[in-house]
């Protein structure tokens, strides 16, 4: 399995599947009531087998289809939405691993949409590495965690905020209350919601 690429994976998956499994089972659906009178026992062991050897093949071509690299830090899973680049998606990933791997799925997601919805908003940076690396805004790139590898989960997170998954109805801002230290800043704000441990405000 490791000798081929996934696309090369999937495309010979596909490509079994459609042109010779299931041609093949149907031919032997509609030759069996015309020769059924001819079989012999030799005949039937033989058809056992072909089966036999057709449902290995439907097995393998599966697994081909559905097998997927969940290493952490691989991100070979494909090229990051339209409109961003491969260091876009790679800050991105990095900063919601850092800021929130511990997190529920959908606080992933969220945090990666407030740096979405930085980047659109005219209050800060309008690139994704302005929005992580400016002054002062995430406590990862402070204390040095945004260096961490992203696992795979924080890089379909990033994707997904990327491609415009927004569960902070639009937030800018968020933070833990248990651990954040200018509580005060963030009372002036309104909540739009919380997940997880974070809490996101606009």
């Amino acid at each position: 399995m490791r000798f081929f690429t996934k696309p090369i994976k999937r495309s010979l998956a596909k490509y079994l599947i459609v042109n010779m499994i299931l041609p093949l089972l149907l031919v032997i659906f509609l030759a069996i009531p015309v020769y059924a009178e001819e079989l012999t026992k030799d005949d039937a062991y033989k058809g056992l087998l072909i089966a036999a050897l057709l449902v290995i093949v439907a097995k393998v071509a599966k697994l081909m289809l559905a097998e997927q690299d969940t290493t952490p830090g691989n991100n070979d899973s494909g090229p990051p939405p339209y409109g961003y680049t491969a260091e876009d998606l790679e800050i991105l990933a990095k900063v919601i691993y850092a800021e929130s791997r511990g997190e529920p799925y959908e606080g992933q997601v969220a945090v990666g949409a407030v740096v979405i919805n930085r980047v659109n908003d005219s209050q800060f940076p309008n690139t994704i590495r302005g929005v992580v690396y400016a002054p002062n805004q995430f406590t990862s790139v402070s204390d040095g965690q945004i260096n961490l590898t992203p696992n795979a989960t924080a890089y379909k997170a990033a994707k997904e905020a990327m491609a415009g998954k927004d569960p902070t109805f639009r937030a800018i801002y968020f933070y833990n209350p248990k651990t954040a230290r200018n509580k005060d800043f963030f009372k002036r704000l309104t909540v739009t919601v919380e997940i997880g441990n974070h809490v996101f405000l606009k």
